[in-house]
């Protein structure tokens, strides 16, 4: 049975019939946020014969099987209050955030904001001033980004892929800042997206992404009268 709070949200307690040991099936929660799944293990099995998938839950009315079945009702609930948690905190929600949060990882998640922040922090004594300036005005475009395009206060550096890119490149070269009635031209925009990789690149270096989030992305400098995208798609890093 799938728990709904939205089109897009949905959860549901299957069990594994490849992974059989011993006659018995482990059962398992899987999350589905925008049609991606994720599955969590709930450390329990139960014989295949014994099980209602229709309900996603065990069958029988013994003292035992009303024990499975409220600890199952349980995982629901929580799955569903992580749900809300990221939604109250207007956070961006995927199913990977979902499990992440509910398995007690969101704490070692690192934000694409809060690795800037590190960045800035670390090469304050490094950097000069003119350069730093730049990076935090780099952060300053991404928060405007990630509040009025993804509708969130921040991403996960895991949520980070070649769409982010393409569709921030966009978002710059419309973007009209507070203090300025220009937009940013086409170089400039580029090294917005130089800083970019720079600061995304230093988490990987200092382990505090899990991966690097571009590994297929090359950024080229063409002159300003040029329409062409500069941002593509290559074979090999």
């Amino acid at each position: 049975m799938i728990m709904k709070a939205t089109n897009t949200f949905g959860v549901q307690i299957i069990i594994r019939m490849n992974k059989l040991s011993d006659g018995l099936a482990p059962i398992r929660a899987r999350i589905t946020v925008d049609g991606q799944r994720v599955e969590i293990s709930l450390k329990k099995s139960i014989n295949p014969e014994n099980w209602d998938r229709i309900k996603g839950a065990a069958k029988g009315k013994t003292p035992e099987v009303r024990s499975i079945n409220t600890s199952l009702d349980q995982v629901r609930n929580r799955i569903f209050e992580c749900y809300q948690e990221l939604k109250m905190k207007k956070q961006l929600i995927t199913a990977e955030a979902i499990k992440n949060l509910y398995c007690g990882e969101g704490e070692k998640e690192h934000t694409l904001l809060s690795i800037f922040d590190y960045h800035n922090t670390e090469m304050k004594n490094t950097l000069e001033w003119g350069t730093l300036k730049n990076y935090f005005t780099t952060r300053r475009y991404i928060e405007e980004f990630i509040k009025s395009h993804l509708k969130t206060s921040d991403v996960y550096l895991a949520q980070l892929n070649y769409k982010f890119l393409t569709d921030f490149e966009r978002f710059v070269k419309s973007y009209v800042p507070k203090d300025s009635k220009l937009t940013c031209g086409q170089n400039t925009t580029m090294k917005h997206i130089e800083r970019l990789r720079k600061v995304v690149n230093m988490a990987v270096k200092n382990d505090l992404a899990r991966k690097r989030p571009f590994p297929k992305v090359q950024i080229i400098i063409y002159p300003h009268h040029s329409s062409i995208p500069y941002i593509r798609r290559i074979k090999s890093h």
